[in-house]
């Protein structure tokens, strides 16, 4: 089994402390997901062939900061691919934009820390959650329109699209982070776990 993270991260943005912060994110997936997870940086993404599943990863950095020509690229790259998608933070709003919705900038303005979400749907990617969990965030930007097919999975007071699924693509999406889950919010993990699961890499939540 094969797992890609795919760093939506520009290159000019990747100093060390964010290439390691990018390395704890792929150790991450890797002890969920309990199969090896290979990185690539978008801009050098020219297949996705051969992936169990791919993970797009959040960004730092503002849209503003990337190139366009790199991000439709990137575009034309997964949706040519077949196989299940998780979209984190950015990663998800790129999913959006590569299906024709829209993203604005975040009318509070940055959201950052951990704070609470509403389930709306309780089975797919959030099976077995409570109806509130806290997760963490980390955004200045957010899905403003859904594309056609798609569906809201959990909102939250400061944003209205914070989970979706797009089961005809096989596309899941989370505004926050899972993969940032720790003790006291653990709620991440079993997100990471119901999208293995629904990925068929691992049958931890069946």
């Amino acid at each position: 089994m094969t797992l890609i993270l795919v760093v939506t991260e520009h290159s000019r943005a990747l100093p060390l402390e964010r290439l390691e912060h990018y390395e704890t994110v792929r150790g991450r997936l890797e002890s969920v997901a309990a199969v090896p997870v290979t990185t690539v940086q978008y801009e050098e993404v020219e297949s996705l062939d051969g992936a169990d599943a791919v993970v797009l990863s959040g960004s730092f950095a503002p849209w503003a900061s990337h190139s366009p020509e790199a991000i439709e690229r990137l575009g034309e790259v997964v949706r040519r691919y077949d196989g299940p998608v998780l979209g984190i933070c950015a990663g998800m709003q790129l999913q959006a934009r590569f299906a024709g919705g829209t993203i604005r900038h975040s009318p509070g303005g940055l959201v950052t820390g951990y704070a609470d979400v509403d389930v709306v749907e309780h089975d797919d990617l959030l099976r077995g959650l409570p109806p509130r969990i806290n997760v963490y965030q980390h955004h200045g930007d957010e899905i403003e329109e859904l594309p056609e097919g798609f569906r809201v999975l959990a909102r939250s007071a400061t944003c209205a699209i914070e989970a979706f699924v797009e089961p005809g693509r096989r596309w899941w999406g989370t505004q926050f982070h899972p993969e940032a889950f720790s003790a006291e919010s653990p709620a991440g993990e079993r997100v990471l776990q119901n999208f293995f699961a629904l990925a068929l890499l691992n049958d931890a939540t069946r």
